[in-house]
């Protein structure tokens, strides 16, 4: 997704916070947007005085905040009303195992949650399971907030340290990304029906 953000940077630079709220909020509730990578260059910008990263940092968050909870309130309000009506999804929705992985999330949504903040795909995937499974909301918000505030410190901390190279250290997060969620689905291939059993036994 770099030629997206490649794309969306220069609007950035021109309308600089409106430009990185508006992006963000759609990151975090609507498209799949690659928000890690426009903070990194964001706060690359930031190191050398372009933005105030207090502020840089404060719209961020806020930004995610709100797109997070707008998500779950749309799915928890709409999602399977809408989604159903989609014959394929529906019967998802009524299978055994859907129903089982829902009681989990709700039961045990903690680690899914927070560690799903570092990838909007997941991010976006998380919110709206979240919200149709009608988790907790003041345990969804607790935890995509300490979810938020890790992924921004992480991803601000890098660009601001690294500067001008943010573009290569980017290219090198994005590659140990793709080997990380390629390695996860090997192994689900490998020992899915394993793995499912052991979380199983020890969740019940």
């Amino acid at each position: 997704m770099d030629f997206l953000a490649q794309a969306i940077i220069p609007y950035v630079l021109i309308y600089k916070y409106w430009a990185i709220f508006i992006v963000t909020l759609l990151a975090s509730s609507t498209l799949p947007i690659p928000a890690g990578t426009i903070l990194i260059a964001t706060s690359a910008f930031g190191s050398q005085g372009y933005f105030n990263m207090k502020y840089l940092l404060l719209v961020v968050i806020i930004a995610n905040i709100v797109g997070d909870n707008l998500l779950y309130f749309i799915a928890k309000l709409y999602g399977k009303k809408v989604l159903s009506k989609i014959h394929f999804i529906n019967k998802i929705f009524r299978s055994d195992n859907y129903i089982s992985i829902e009681k989990k999330i709700v039961k045990h949504p903690e680690l899914i949650i927070i560690l799903s903040r570092f990838e909007v795909i997941s991010t976006l995937f998380v919110n709206l399971m979240s919200g149709m499974s009608k988790v907790n909301y003041k345990k969804f918000l607790k935890l995509e907030i300490i979810g938020t505030l890790g992924n921004v410190l992480f991803y601000s901390f890098i660009g601001y340290s690294f500067g001008n190279s943010w573009e290569a250290v980017n290219k090198l997060i994005g590659d140990f990304t793709i080997l990380f969620f390629l390695s996860i689905a090997l192994c689900i291939s490998l020992f899915g029906k394993r793995i499912i059993r052991r979380i199983n036994k020890n969740l019940d």
